[in-house]
């Protein structure tokens, strides 16, 4: 297998998994952004019950065949000096061969007492991404996204 062959299948393996894993909850919804290298590989809606959806966050995929974190670390350092985000945003690195997958947040969503916020990091923090880890993320920006009206009011008066 070719180099090209070889990064084009750790790329597609590892996407794959990554959408299968989000759309396992039916109240999200996976935008490729493939067209576009600005370090955004899915943009994720989690549906609200009315109207288009507004709360979303920013995933970025890294296919590995490797099982070292600190490989991993390498392989992701790049988005921690992207910037800046305006959404949370998380790296999910997946390895093609074990289906290990592990995520980090690059831009953690955080509900403080007078509303929302964005905790940035200079290196990943990974922990273990399965279907409780999916439903961890998916409700740490929710709760972000309901308390933004609260951060509005406070610096509107």
């Amino acid at each position: 297998m070719s180099d090209n062959d070889r990064n084009w299948f750790i790329t597609e393996r590892s996407e794959a998994l990554a959408s299968l894993m989000l759309t396992s909850r039916s109240d999200v919804a996976v935008e490729s952004e493939n067209k576009k290298d600005d370090g955004a590989d899915f943009v994720v809606a989690v549906n609200s019950t009315e109207g288009p959806p507004t709360r979303l966050f920013v995933v970025q995929v890294k296919g590995t065949t490797s099982s070292d974190k600190g490989q991993w670390t390498e392989n992701v350092k790049q988005l921690y000096k992207q910037g800046p985000y305006y959404l949370p945003a998380c790296v999910f690195v997946i390895n093609v061969r074990s289906n290990e997958a592990a995520y980090a947040w690059v831009a953690e969503p955080e509900v403080v007492e007078r509303g929302a916020k964005l905790n940035f990091f200079e290196h990943p923090d990974f922990h273990s991404l399965d279907r409780n880890a999916v439903d961890h993320i998916v409700n740490r920006v929710r709760q972000w996204y309901d308390a933004i009206p609260r951060s509005s009011k406070t610096q509107a008066t």
